[in-house]
């Protein structure tokens, strides 16, 4: 691993790639462990991604569990599935590293505590990952988006997407898309007060329930701006994507034959940042995020 140059990449662009992560052995017992929790899957689990709303108690609930979120292109007319959980499902989340086995392994492993010192994080918390795995042939766009505007933290932004390639990730089916140096403006800075900035979190009801409030502010006119500085980031099965949490990216729909299956967790560092109280994704009172030291 060339980590020299990720740490200048990362620094720069706001999104690195470290080459050959991750062996395809590491890659196929990942989609293998997936497909045995598909297997486990009870029908009262079957949700919608697409029209999942973000006030829907099986999403706000599951930060620390593993729930099931579905392709709006899976279903038939009856709303069935039209084949099975691991070819029609949108994401597996929220808490797959918390239990033990490769997804944990992969999170807490020493090649990952290196990665991490080399992007100068010294101890970090752990809130989710995601298996997401862009089927072939409906797998759905992800817009463009900034990972500050759904997690963040306090005094300074401090979040980092790990982004597992499980499957050659190409432009033909799906691959990221990121605007290099798209971070650089940002500063590590709070967007809570910056009311043109995108930012959504979570708030109580006056029945003792939780929802969510999304602010827009100017990012679709941002968007419209920025259209030719889009550049695509392929990678090989077994890299690993480092994400800037105020990298601008995306990636857009599957219409190949192909898969992309990834396996994503994101971190902060809890040494200098907590996690606000207001993020969509919390856990019940008296359990804790995955915490630990890089060295």
């Amino acid at each position: 691993m060339n980590l020299k140059q990720v740490s200048e990449d990362f620094e720069k662009n706001g999104l690195a790639v470290v080459k050959g992560f991750a062996s395809a052995e590491e890659c196929e017992a990942m989609r293998d462990e997936m497909k045995k929790i598909c297997e486990g899957l009870k029908a009262d689990e079957i949700h919608c991604f697409e029209t999942e709303s973000a006030n829907n108690d099986y999403f706000m609930n599951s930060g620390d569990k593993i729930r099931f979120f579905f392709d709006p292109a899976a279903f038939d007319d009856q709303k069935n599935l039209k084949s099975t959980a691991f070819t029609s499902l949108n994401k597996v989340g929220h808490a797959l590293h918390t239990h033990p086995g490769v997804f944990h392994e992969i999170v807490t492993a020493p090649k990952t505590k290196e990665v991490l010192r080399a992007i100068n994080l010294k101890k970090v918390c752990v809130p989710q990952s995601m298996f997401i795995f862009k089927q072939a042939k409906f797998g759905s766009a992800v817009p463009p988006h900034q990972d500050s505007t759904f997690l963040h933290t306090s005094p300074t932004q401090t979040v980092v997407g790990l982004w597992l390639a499980l499957e050659d990730a190409t432009e033909d089916n799906g691959c990221l898309w990121f605007i290099p140096g798209s971070h650089k403006p940002y500063k590590n800075e709070s967007k809570r007060e910056k009311l043109d900035h995108a930012f959504m979190n979570r708030v109580p009801t006056s029945d003792g329930s939780v929802r969510t409030e999304y602010r827009l502010g100017t990012s679709k006119e941002y968007y419209e701006s920025c259209d030719f500085t889009w550049i695509p980031a392929q990678v090989k099965k077994g890299d690993l994507v480092l994400i800037h949490d105020m990298v601008h990216h995306k990636s857009l729909p599957n219409h190949s034959n192909k898969s992309r299956n990834i396996y994503a967790w994101h971190l902060f560092e809890s040494s200098e940042a907590t996690w606000d109280s207001d993020n969509w994704l919390q856990y019940p009172e008296g359990k804790s995020f995955m915490e630990f030291s890089t060295e």
